[in-house]
């Protein structure tokens, strides 16, 4: 499943909270049941609670290992998997460092939990440090750009703080560094940085923030019946969703990029139209998760024909 908004902020009053069906209704605060806190299991402070990041770093790590690996004649799969093992590690650092930092909304509240996020924190900095070992021994120093760029991002996140009103930007930070695993896999695979690389980069970044807005106006319009009244609600997504496509045109028009490229971000927008079309139905999270997650496939698997396809 897939949550990209999925945060453990404390709902406010009259907010939204889910039934039995898996539907979104309005519920006043009183009556969000919250677990209490020795019931919290250690597996919370170990993975990130945000189901979506994990399509987020894979999908885009995927696909450029992909294109690094068919259009390379001498690629390496063997560090492309490094660069896998690395990225996996320094990704699930994350959740327990933000504990131990006291960062996190899950908190670790005794002394065994805060040993579990220390051990983690410890275990994962050794293997991703033997991974880019590893990837320094296969020529593929440059690596730490990448990291660099991503713990960059996490910084900024950090100092962004855990408000409500900085959720998007913190969002869309994160997913600015998790998308970095495209260029990441496809130096790793192929033994370059150019032009390929960062255009994989920006494309699944792009695609993030047009897929993290979306989410956050169906959440925000969960109530909302008229057909009027979600088109209005939904203006600035829909001129996201067109400067995506817009930014894919003309990357290919003036030679930076290929022509299928555009291609990629239309199942996006025709999930975004039906969506407008259709008459009001209660929201069922778990419905939007599936189907973003299903999106994401389609987008990479598009991503990459446009770049192992020439027309």
């Amino acid at each position: 499943m897939i949550d990209i908004t999925a945060e453990c902020d404390p709902l406010p009053e009259n907010s939204f909270a889910m039934n039995a069906q898996g539907k979104m209704a309005a519920a006043p605060a009183e009556k969000v049941l919250v677990s209490p806190a020795h019931s919290q299991p250690n597996i919370r402070l170990l993975l990130p609670r945000e189901h979506g990041t994990w399509g987020l770093l894979l999908f885009p790590l995927i696909s450029g290992a992909i294109v690094g690996y068919v259009a390379t004649p001498n690629a390496s799969l063997k560090a492309a998997l490094w660069f896998l093992l690395t990225a996996l590690s320094a990704f699930l650092i994350y959740q327990p460092l933000e504990a131990v930092l006291g960062f996190s909304l899950i908190k670790a509240r005794s002394q065994r939990q805060q040993r579990v996020a220390i051990i983690s924190v410890i275990a994962l900095a050794m293997i991703a440090t033997a991974g880019v070992l590893q990837l320094f021994h296969l020529h593929r120093g440059l690596v730490v750009v990448f990291g660099l760029a991503a713990l960059a991002c996490f910084c900024v996140r950090l100092l962004l703080g855990s408000s409500r009103r900085m959720r998007v930007p913190r969002q869309l930070i994160g997913a600015l560094g998790l998308s970095s695993t495209a260029a990441g896999a496809y130096y790793a695979a192929s033994g370059r940085i150019d032009r390929t690389s960062i255009l994989l980069w920006l494309a699944s970044w792009l695609f993030a923030v047009a897929q993290i807005e979306y989410v956050h106006l169906r959440i925000s319009t969960a109530q909302v019946r008229s057909r009027r009244q979600k088109l209005r609600s939904s203006l600035a997504v829909c001129f996201l969703h067109l400067l995506m496509i817009a930014t894919f045109v003309t990357a290919a028009f003036v030679g930076l990029a290929p022509p299928l490229l555009a291609v990629a971000s239309v199942p996006s927008i025709i999930r975004l139209g039906i969506w407008l079309a259709s008459p009001w139905r209660p929201l069922g999270i778990h419905i939007v998760g599936f189907s973003e997650l299903l999106q994401g496939l389609i987008f990479n698997i598009l991503l990459v024909g446009a770049f192992v396809v020439r027309i």
